[in-house]
């Protein structure tokens, strides 16, 4: 179902009509990139492990969690950036070793999250 992201997508981006009901968790991510200038940095992607692959090819992939860091989920626990499902923003690192993120179409809603290092493929760093 289109939403103001997938929409976003689509019209402001020139991204084909198919983004209309596409998952739209990373389309989230280049949206919020965007609000806050930083689009370039972050990357405009919709599917999670291109995404994944892109910060790789740029050097800044890795596996410690920083604030702010884009975080990449497999729901089954793998590490490959090819079994990535899901992506969020690191909003805060927690003293248990969890991390709390800001994440879109969780439900079809934003939401804030609370989240286990053992779904976390990685992270990609856009500072």
């Amino acid at each position: 179902m289109p939403n103001k992201f997938t929409r976003w997508y689509v019209n402001d981006l020139g991204k084909g009509s198919e983004f209309l009901s596409a998952d739209w968790c990373d389309i989230f991510i280049a949206w919020v990139a965007e609000q806050a200038g930083v689009r370039k940095q972050v990357g405009t992607f919709a599917y999670t492990p291109d995404h994944a692959n892109w910060f790789a090819s740029k050097g800044r992939w890795g596996t410690t969690p920083k604030r702010g860091a884009i975080v990449f989920f497999d729901w089954q626990g793998g590490k490959a950036r090819s079994g990535i499902d899901h992506v969020g923003i690191v909003y805060q690192v927690n003293r248990d070793g969890t991390i709390t993120t800001i994440e879109g179409n969780n439900m079809n809603q934003v939401v804030k999250k609370t989240r286990s290092s053992s779904l976390i493929v990685g992270y990609g760093y856009w500072s």
